[in-house]
């Protein structure tokens, strides 16, 4: 779900209020993990996790043996901002059955999904059926006031709030929301530029939807496809912030485009057992 500072919204899963300081003596998961017979000292992986870049879990924290992220799970969800979101159920063998269900949206989940699939280099989204699927994608009124929002998805439910999906006005104000620049089309729906920066955008919100349903809570950074404008400190928060932090002049939510920090958290989610 997209957070902007026009639209107030609430993430759709759950918050853990537990805090999770970087002394790795944390509990067990309840994932069960295959056994290694090495062993890594704690103060060697959070030595590690402190020197990856800010909420982007590199390789070298990506490399240990299972046990490592069954004993030090919370860490790595407060460290990275990842929690699980899914229902259980809904990635079979690491890849969730996506149904459409309303023809308008086909498109746009296809892309999405695709962008997933190319940049995870694994088949984590494919079609399903109205009778075969894991996920499914639709339309719901969810207003246009105060608590509306774009995208949502939980546990296994992805839906687009219908009443921006065809609404010419929305997008001139997401664009200057987020960039605090006017869309130079803004006047000319109908227009090839329009159009789009329109069928980006949309494409854009359902790749956001797919990360939550990969386990990735929001980043302030604009290049991530991940981002909002705003978030808590929490159990699965590394940190609060009040504003998005704009990298180059880049945001990624008008390109449909995932950053390493992206794709890394979701790799690192896989790691964790959840999807």
């Amino acid at each position: 779900m997209k957070k902007r500072s026009f639209i107030l919204v609430a993430l759709a899963s759950i918050s853990f209020t537990l805090a999770v300081p970087l002394t790795l003596n944390t509990t067990s998961s309840p994932i069960t993990y295959a056994k290694s017979t090495k062993r890594i000292a704690g103060k060697t992986v959070a030595k590690a996790i402190k020197k990856t870049p800010d909420l982007n879990p590199t390789a070298s924290v990506r490399k240990y043996p299972a046990y490592i992220y069954d004993k030090y799970w919370q860490v790595f969800d407060r460290w990275y901002n990842v929690q699980p979101m899914s229902a259980p159920g809904v990635f079979k063998k690491h890849t969730a059955s996506v149904y459409v269900a309303n023809q308008s949206l086909k498109s746009y989940t296809y892309a999405a999904m695709q962008n997933w699939n190319k940049a995870l280099k694994v088949k984590a989204f494919k079609l399903g059926t109205k009778a075969h699927h894991t996920i499914t994608v639709g339309f719901k009124n969810a207003g246009t006031g105060e608590g509306s929002w774009d995208g949502y998805y939980i546990t296994s439910k992805l839906y687009i709030n219908y009443n921006f999906f065809d609404n010419a006005k929305y997008l001139p104000a997401v664009y200057k929301a987020e960039t605090g620049k006017t869309l130079a089309s803004a006047d000319q729906p109908n227009s090839a530029d329009y159009q789009a920066l329109y069928d980006t955008y949309w494409k854009s919100v359902i790749t956001h939807e797919l990360g939550h349903s990969l386990s990735l809570d929001h980043t302030p950074y604009s290049n991530d496809i991940m981002e909002a404008d705003s978030g808590t400190k929490s159990g699965d928060a590394k940190y609060s912030w009040s504003q998005s932090k704009v990298v180059n002049d880049d945001y990624a939510i008008f390109q449909n485009k995932l950053s390493s920090r992206d794709i890394n958290r979701a790799k690192l989610t896989r790691i964790l057992g959840y999807w």
